[in-house]
This record gives C-alpha cells, sequence and structure tokens, in this order.
C-alpha cells in the first residue's frame, strides 16, 4: 500500500514541479492543429515547419529553455501525440490537456526507472535529470489506423 501511495503522490509532485518551474507549453492532447500555432506565439518560441509523415504530421516547438515539443497530429487534424527533450520539462498541466487530470491520478509505477502511466485511454512516458529530461504521451484510441504508438518519440 505505501508503495502504491509513494508512486502516486511521486507523479504528482512531478507533474506540480514541472508546472512551477517551465515555461508555459499550450499545446495539447485531443485538442486541434491551431494549438500549434498559439503555442508558438504564447511561448515567444520558434514553431519550425511541419513534416508530414503520411498519416500524419509532426510540428516542432523550441522553447526559450531549448526543449524541443514535438506535436503529432493526425489527418484530422487533432493532436494525438507529444514528445520532448531537453533541458527542462515542459508545462505538463498545459501539453497533456484535459488528460492531465488522468495522468496525476493514474497508478504511476517508480522502481528506479522514469516514470510511466499505460492505460487504455493515455500512456505517459517521463524521465531523466536535471537538464536533460524527455517523454512523451499518447492516446491510444487518437492514434491515426496503420501508425504504431512508437512514431510519438
Amino acid at each position: 500500500m505505501k508503495s502504491h501511495f509513494y508512486s502516486s503522490a511521486m507523479a504528482v509532485a512531478l507533474a506540480a514541479a514541472s508546472t512551477l518551474a517551465a515555461p508555459q507549453a499550450r499545446a495539447a492532447l485531443g485538442q486541434h492543429v491551431e494549438s500549434v500555432a498559439s503555442d508558438a506565439t504564447h511561448l515567444t518560441a520558434i514553431a519550425h515547419a511541419s513534416i508530414v509523415q503520411g498519416a500524419y504530421a509532426v510540428h516542432t516547438i523550441s522553447l526559450p529553455s531549448g526543449t524541443l515539443v514535438r506535436e503529432y497530429v493526425g489527418a484530422d487534424g487533432i493532436v494525438f501525440g507529444v514528445a520532448w527533450e531537453g533541458p527542462t520539462l515542459p508545462d505538463l498541466k498545459t501539453t497533456l490537456g484535459a488528460a492531465f487530470d488522468r495522468f496525476a491520478t493514474a497508478n504511476a509505477t517508480r522502481g528506479g526507472s522514469p516514470l510511466a502511466v499505460s492505460a487504455d485511454d493515455l500512456v505517459v512516458y517521463s524521465g531523466g535529470h536535471l537538464r536533460a529530461f524527455s517523454g512523451r504521451a499518447y492516446l491510444p484510441h487518437a492514434l491515426p489506423a496503420g501508425v504504431d504508438a512508437g512514431v510519438v518519440r
């Protein structure tokens, strides 16, 4: 029982720390592609040209901290995945959007390994250490037909 409490508390603490310490990244799972442009404007960031990969496109945003946030958008215009890497965590509350509450209350596992949440409706993997963070999150039900979840990286 203590282990479950510790893992859930760790997930909430990590999420809270990312909210306080990182610049606001407003991209969110499940939102429309229009959020990419508003994210770049809000962050005074550079939105790189999107790369089309068949059934989806990848939009990259460079945060002022040097962290890169990649948004994976299906042909329907919905962000189905988000990945990040860099010296700071993006704001996970806004990056995960409506999925954040599910992430914070999920049965997170932590045992000397990165934070991982795997459920039918949400998958999140986040790890790293000071100045070297990386992670990914995606909505399994929102993956475009024929696209493997491994593309979100």
